[in-house]
């Protein structure tokens, strides 16, 4: 729905108003539970064309129709392509469905008879009509027989109708209209939120302003202090208001910089531009059943009415809570959403969802527009029409998490686990039904025979291989296909039975692995590990820069930013901008002569040299903070090497203060660490792990944190995926080490150097610790 100022009208399609009309009254998730994003979607079109063909001399094939109507005060304007029109005696509508298996038995969906009964409604209107001929024709997709219900309905009638239908949509429609006429206009009113802009600030708002107004996808380094957040949201506003784009999506990794972003649009509506925000929060973090957050199938096989009360009546209940908050603010974070759905008892998920659809700014995790598992349909699906603007915070980020959504792995222990639960469960007991699976297991245990040339026997007696290629397994592709269909039909046979958690779970890894083999190409691998009796099957993303393109091009522009985008060519390069991408650098608003870098360039703390350079990283921890007492983070590249230097450290020095980053603390772990750097408080040395937790996104102004010391240069780990990527980058770029590791590295130092300099105020010292510091490369 959209709405024009220059003709007052609201536009909708008639898919789009019998969707938002007909909601059901309850939630369901389940699947083959009826959603509108499923009945929207364009199905058996070859069928359609077939039975258009066959229709005779006075059949009208996809036959257009627009039809303007006032409804309480508001002008919509509503049009579509009926599938055919015949002419009469007395003229009929056709709606064409294709189906299959149950659905053919029984009635047309309501949706589907609405539409048919809009464009019956048109055609009266139309031609001057007293009643018009409905026809639904359900035709099975297995065999192509078909099934007709054809009523004769009259132009009374079908205004009734159809003024029924708009009349669910008048909030909506009413909400445009005050967006288009109040809100948006307000932007132009909209002052900067600050005083003064710093330096490169300026050139960031610019150039941002210019990249979406252009269409463009915009790469910025801006050091810390630089006001980055504010300095995307407020031009990508702007072009809001200013009719330039429709939606700004703020995508963040973290949920500190989640709540920064909330923070900036507060003020950025504080000062004159009154457009809404909203703040995403995970299924997992909350949802409030307690069973369905335990249950480790997941919880969205409990989201209906008969597992969670909060889905019954969800639709009319959700429609109540978004005019309620509506009406009482214009910023959504997630307490105001839980306390909303709290009051009218509905999940709180789907609520902020549906809510976002009233909102201008949405800030979310990157899972929801880049992951293709989960990402809002609603929004990014083909027939969308929102012109969006992506703000991708911390970009450096989302290199890996981008590879990690299109990484899957089938797991033989997981299927010959299920296998065996399902046998046991079965009261037949008939192997042959089971026939699906056991081919899919039998094929994965066939990968093994490719790992003979790197097959060998550990101490233990258990065999160790892998084998690798650029080749996608087709035959495996076409069992999990087969074995998936096995398994959704199964789960929905024997729902709530024993052993439907682990098969949901299996479900799951599956799609995963059909979804990635649909988009596998050069940019993938196919890796098969043999570890004692298990096997993997992993397809492995190098390199998800075209398919990051292909999910950029949904939006009109893209705004990629972080404080360590360096080199920016190889961000521009992997992140999916393109030769074409604009990349700008910006310098630091801060003095230079309050950082004190210094690099220590005696030791090396490559691996095989860690255990012997253990006393000596401890004496330059003691000589760095000898100089001013305060709170001083140092960073290690691995837990063991920390520890080996926390221990030598502590037992020198037991009454210097000491706090220690520990392997999976848990968020109120890791506020408690955050906590202890206060202000005045003598001297106290944190150890933490390099790309950890407290090494991004973790802001301690002021004396909170005087100093910082980064022991080695922070590369990954070694690992089979990281050769791999070497590998990769080596033979289409050149340069495969600093892809698969330097740069990686860097930017770990870069963001845990980033945190001693917060403020203009602000003034401590960065320690390098490393040989390599003194190479021309670093």
């Amino acid at each position: 729905m959209k709405y024009d100022v220059e003709r007052a009208v609201v536009f909708l399609s008639v898919g789009e108003l019998c969707a938002r009309a007909l909601l059901p009254n309850h939630l369901d998730l389940r699947p083959g539970a009826w959603r509108p994003s499923v009945e929207r979607a364009e199905q058996g079109k070859r069928i359609h064309r077939k039975l258009q063909a066959c229709g005779g001399a006075d059949y009208r094939a996809e036959v257009s129709f627009c039809n303007t109507t006032m409804y309480d005060g508001i002008c919509y304007e509503v049009s579509g392509r009926a599938d055919g029109v015949i002419l009469g005696e007395r003229h009929v509508v056709e709606e064409i469905k294709s189906v299959s298996g149950r659905a053919f038995e029984g009635t047309p969906s309501r949706f589907h008879e609405a539409q048919a009964m809009c464009y019956a409604y048109f055609l009266c209107r139309q031609e001057s009509l007293q009643a018009v001929d409905v026809r639904l024709t359900l035709c099975r997709a297995e065999d192509e027989k078909t099934r007709c219900f054809q009523r004769t309905c009259y132009a009374e009638e079908l205004q009734d109708f159809y003024f029924g239908l708009l009349s669910h949509v008048a909030y909506r429609g009413a909400f445009l209209r005050d967006r288009a006429l109040n809100r948006l206009p307000s932007v132009h009113s909209g002052r900067f939120p600050y005083s003064s802009v710093r330096e490169g600030q300026d050139i960031m708002i610019r150039e941002c302003y210019r990249a979406i107004r252009g269409g463009k996808r915009l790469f910025v380094e801006a050091p810390t202090g630089t006001g980055k957040t504010v300095s995307s949201l407020y031009p990508a506003i702007r072009a809001v208001g200013e009719g330039h784009c429709d939606k700004i999506f703020y995508l963040t990794a973290k949920a500190s910089t989640r709540r920064e972003a909330y923070a900036a649009a507060a003020r950025i509506y504080e000062s004159g531009s009154h457009l809404r925000t909203v703040v995403l929060t995970s299924r997992e973090q909350i949802c409030t059943n307690a069973c369905a957050k335990a249950d480790p199938a997941g919880i969205s096989r409990h989201c209906n009415p008969e597992d969670c009360p909060r889905a019954r009546n969800f639709y009319p209940k959700c429609q109540e809570a978004i005019s309620y908050l509506l009406e009482k603010q214009n910023g959504f974070p997630r307490a105001s959403l839980e306390e909303a759905a709290e009051k009218f008892g509905i999940c709180p998920y789907e609520f902020q969802l549906e809510l976002s659809e009233y909102c201008d700014v949405v800030i979310c995790d990157y899972n929801y527009v880049f992951d293709p598992m989960v990402y809002l349909r609603r929004y990014f699906d083909e027939d969308s029409d929102i012109r969006s603007v992506f703000l991708v915070d911390e970009a450096h980020n989302l290199v890996d998490r981008a590879c990690g959504m299109y990484t899957a792995e089938i797991r033989s222990d997981v299927l010959e686990s299920a296998y065996r639960l399902m046998m046991s469960a079965d009261e037949d007991d008939l192997a042959e039904r089971f026939a699906p699976l056991e081919r899919l297991i039998v094929a994965v245990r066939g990968c093994r025979r490719l790992c003979a040339d790197n097959l060998f026997t550990d101490e233990a007696g258990a065999e160790h291989g892998y084998y690798l290629n650029s080749r996608q397994m087709f035959a495996l592709d076409t069992e999990v296909d087969s074995c998936l269909t096995f398994l959704e039909k199964w789960t929905r046979a024997h729902r709530g039975g024993f052993g439907e958690t682990e098969l949901l779970g299996v479900i799951s890894m599956l799609k995963r692995y059909r979804m990635v083999a649909e988009v596998y190409d050069s940019h993938f691998v196919t890796f098969v590990e043999v570890t004692g009796n298990e096997i993997f099957v992993r397809q492995i993303c190098r390199d998800a820069s075209l398919l990051l393109d292909a999910v950029m091009a949904r939006a009109k522009a893209s705004i990629l930013f972080s404080a360590t985008l360096t080199p920016t060519d190889y961000f521009a390069d992997v992140l999916g901008g393109g030769k074409n991408a604009v990349q700008i650098s910006l310098p630091s608003p801060f003095d230079p002569s309050r950082a004190c870098l210094v690099a220590a360039t005696g030791v090396s703390t490559r691996f095989q040299d860690r255990e012997a350079s253990v006393k000596k990283v401890s004496s330059l921890i003691a000589a760095t903070v000898s100089g001013k007492a305060g709170n001083y983070i140092f960073y290690f590249p691995s837990y063991e090497y920390m520890d080996q230097v926390y221990e030598v450290f502590s037992k020198k020095y037991p009454r210097v203060k000491t706090v220690r980053q520990e392997k999976r603390m848990d968020q109120q772990a890791r506020e408690a660490f955050l906590d202890s750097f206060e202000e005045g408080n003598g001297l106290r040395v944190g150890f933490c792990v390099l790309g950890g937790s407290f090494s991004e996104g973790v802001d301690l102004p002021g004396k909170r944190l005087i100093g910082v010391g980064i022991v080695g240069v922070g590369l990954p780990g070694l690992s089979n995926e990281r050769n791999l990527l070497k590998e990769y980058y080596d033979d289409t770029r050149e340069s495969g080490y600093d892809y698969a590791y330097t740069y990686p590295g860097m930017n770990r130092v870069l963001q845990a150097a980033g945190r001693v300099i917060r403020r203009e105020s602000d003034c401590g010292v960065i320690v390098l610790i490393d040989d390599r510091y003194a190479t021309p490369q670093y």
